[in-house]
């Protein structure tokens, strides 16, 4: 008897969750929609997971999105909102990636995810410092595919140039010609980051 009324009370809680989910993902599709009534540009900041999405775009924005060394930190969207010269866009920080994501994560960040796909241009951030960066970066790839978001332009801004070595930053680039090196915790390479989306958006 004490089994079935926690499974019970456990159905109830998921069926609970599922719903505050889907409503969670209509409010994101109308907000999405207002956006794009209002002719508003959309850049969505993805990659692995502990890429530097987050301090980038702290660094990008001036906000205070949380930034922590754990998996799955972001796991709902920061939306800001960046001005440079005559051009306003948002800029949507989103869950970070990892190697053979299970089914079920994709479910359960759907509406996380959606961002990505309904965004005009996905900055890709990059770990510089990390030995097996070009792995990663095919890793996003594949997950961006999965959800539908393969067709969207892409700008990769490879993170962390402080502290990682100068050939690994050099090796990157000539593999990632248009990549952008930059480094959240400096600003190095911010600013022609800025100028690169809006380029890469005044042109969508």
């Amino acid at each position: 008897m004490k089994l079935e009324t926690q499974r019970r009370r456990l159905r109830q809680r998921a069926t609970r969750l599922r719903g505050n989910v889907a409503e969670l993902a209509r409010r994101r599709e109308r907000n999405r929609g207002r956006r794009a009534r209002n002719w508003v540009p959309s850049v969505a900041i993805t990659g692995y997971t502990n890429a530097g999405k987050s301090a980038l775009l702290n660094r990008l924005t001036g906000a205070d999105a949380q930034v922590q060394d754990v998996l799955f930190a972001t796991l709902d969207p920061t939306v800001r909102r960046i001005s440079t010269g005559d051009l306003t866009y948002t800029v949507t920080d989103t869950v970070g990636f990892v190697r053979h994501l299970p089914h079920q994560l994709v479910d359960a960040f759907r509406s996380t995810l959606e961002e990505v796909s309904g965004s005009d241009l996905v900055l890709h951030v990059v770990d510089a410092a990390a030995p097996d960066a070009l792995e990663q970066i095919t890793t996003v790839h594949g997950v961006l595919h999965e959800i539908g978001a393969g067709d969207v332009p892409e700008l990769l801004a490879l993170n962390k140039i402080d502290v990682a070595p100068a050939e690994w930053v050099a090796a990157l680039c000539r593999a990632c010609p248009e990549a952008v090196p930059v480094s959240a915790l400096t600003g190095e390479g911010v600013d022609r980051l800025r100028a690169e989306l809006a380029a890469r958006l005044g042109r969508r």
